[in-house]
């Protein structure tokens, strides 16, 4: 009986244990599976948003380097066209000064004037009393009437060249005046000379910023020292006063950059700023922020839809894996949420797969990390590269200066500098320009040694950095490098020549911005003393 009665309660718990044992199993290939799909999603997901941010960051601060060069040339312009302008009004004085009572002398002189100088919507000539000697063209017939203008006033008031504020003229026309005084035989002033430039009509303003290269959604507007808006795309927004700009504020105060900003409708915007020398207008550059970033959805869009095949085969063996072993997939699962790490790679080399679907996972997590660490090279590349040379930009200068400064090596540094660049630009365009631009560049690569770094600074700006290259050595290539430039028939271009400095840096205690300042003083003498030419600084550690 008691035999009888003990066998059905071992056979009892046998039961029970072999019936609980599938589920603790089929519960922990379960888990095992929800975590590691969990992680690698997890980590791609952050990988993805890394990868968006590094480029976001990157666009942007192209976009901002690119407004600011863009206002900066705008800038440049409108100041060239003023002290043009202004040359051309001086010679026009000091002939009317001659010939002062000479009334056909005037109108011949205001005639010509207006014409040579088409800028010029009309030409005022005007004594001391406010009084209009002669007008071209004179299609309200002012001339011998006196000018009530304020603007007028305060032109024959300063006496010296001027530049006006924004006013609304006689013919109701919004105007900026921009004059010269006149002085007889005797140095007595008699009077002024002046041109109108109409602010709402095309003018010199849309002239200078149309011919400029700007990317889709970058606009331009100009403000005078009273913030009235000289130039805007909207034209209907020309006359208006701002209130407070962070950017028009920064460039009436004669300071250049580029700023985040939202615009008066409260736009985020990328924006440069310069000054106009000689006339303190502001020139600001503006770009919307989700403009300079479409590229990025593009990108991103190609980032995920690359890495979705090697994530599904990952998925699959990942599922393979967990219904068979716990431990390969544990240290798999744990790796996933590190992917982004530099180590990630080697991590995954030291699992232990040991069986064919562990391996397989393994292998399939690495062709993803290699995937994100080759597009994540392709988008440093870009951020470290000039878009027009393909030479490394100034950042990548920067990290190779500073690594040589760290690792405490002897370098020399070669600033170089097209000649007359602005030249080149004026007579053939900006097109041309940038063929002579990329043939330097060219010639500075074939003239480069392996170790050696080139890059472009800015502009016609170029560097050439020579590891364990002292100042003689550095001086010998730099002369063969403007030769080579001297020499190089450019298409469309001809021949041009370039300046040359040398610095070099013998002494651990030199820091790389002091090298860079000798080389760049180097350069200003071989401007000075010509051009087309090397000069060297002496090596630091001799002074």
């Amino acid at each position: 009986m008691t035999e009888r009665a003990g066998n059905p309660r071992n056979s009892s718990t046998d039961e029970n244990v072999s019936t609980r044992q599938p589920a603790v199993i089929l519960d922990l290939r379960w888990l095992i599976l929800t975590l590691v799909l969990l992680s690698v999603l997890a980590t791609l997901g952050n990988s993805l948003i890394t990868a968006y941010r590094v480029q976001r960051d990157a666009l942007m601060d192209h976009a901002l380097q690119s407004n600011s060069a863009y206002a900066s040339k705008v800038a440049s312009s409108l100041s060239e066209f003023i002290h043009s302008a202004q040359s051309h009004l001086r010679y026009s004085a000091d002939e009317l000064g001659k010939e002062w009572g000479n009334a056909k002398v005037l109108r011949a002189e205001a005639v010509r004037l207006q014409k040579q100088d088409a800028d010029f919507n009309s030409i005022a000539i005007v004594d001391t009393n406010a009084k209009v000697l002669e007008a071209y063209p004179d299609t309200l017939q002012i001339n011998g009437s006196t000018l009530r203008s304020d603007a007028i006033r305060k032109a024959i008031d300063v006496k010296r060249p001027y530049i006006s504020s924004a006013y609304e003229s006689a013919a109701g026309n919004l105007v900026v005046f921009v004059s010269e005084p006149i002085y007889d035989s005797s140095n007595r002033y008699i009077g002024i000379i002046g041109g109108s430039i109409y602010l709402q009509q095309d003018s010199v303003l849309h002239t200078l910023i149309s011919r400029h290269f700007n990317h889709e959604g970058t606009f331009a507007f100009i403000a005078d020292q009273d913030r009235q808006i000289l130039y805007h795309p909207d034209t209907s927004r020309i006359g208006e006063t701002l209130g407070w700009s962070k950017t028009v504020d920064a460039a009436l105060r004669g300071e250049s950059g580029s700023v985040a900003v939202p615009n008066y409708k409260g736009i985020p915007m990328l924006a440069g700023y310069a000054q106009v020398p000689g006339a303190g207008w502001a020139v600001v550059v503006q770009q919307p922020r989700e403009v300079s970033l479409a590229p990025l959805n593009t990108l991103m869009h190609d980032m995920i839809f690359g890495m979705l095949p090697a994530a599904l085969i990952g998925f699959v063996l990942i599922w393979i894996g967990a219904l068979m072993i716990c431990r390969p997939l544990h240290q798999l699962s744990t790796i996933a949420g590190q992917l982004a790490a530099t180590q990630a790679s080697e991590q995954l080399r030291n699992v232990k797969a040991w069986y064919l679907e562990a391996f397989s996972i393994r292998q399939a997590m690495l062709a993803g990390v290699y995937l994100l660490q080759a597009k994540m090279g392709r988008l440093s590349q870009q951020a470290l590269s000039d878009p027009l040379t393909g030479l490394a930009n100034r950042r990548a200068m920067n990290d190779e200066l500073r690594g040589l400064e760290q690792a405490g090596r002897t370098y020399s540094i070669l600033s170089l500098d097209i000649d007359h660049f602005k030249r080149v630009n004026d007579t053939f365009g900006h097109d041309k320009g940038d063929v002579a631009i990329k043939q330097v560049a060219e010639t500075l690569l074939s003239h480069s040694r392996n170790g050696d770094f080139a890059c472009r600074a800015g502009g016609e700006e170029f560097l050439l950095i020579l590891p364990e290259t002292g100042v003689d050595s550095a001086s010998i290539i730099a002369e063969r490098i403007r030769q080579a430039i001297a020499t190089c028939d450019i298409s469309g271009v001809g021949h041009i020549t370039a300046s040359i400095g040398v610095a070099t840096c013998e002494h651990v205690s030199t820091t790389s911005e002091v090298v860079l300042k000798r080389a760049d003083e180097c350069l200003y003498r071989a401007k000075q003393g010509g051009r087309n030419r090397v000069e060297s600084s002496p090596q630091s550690g001799s002074e």
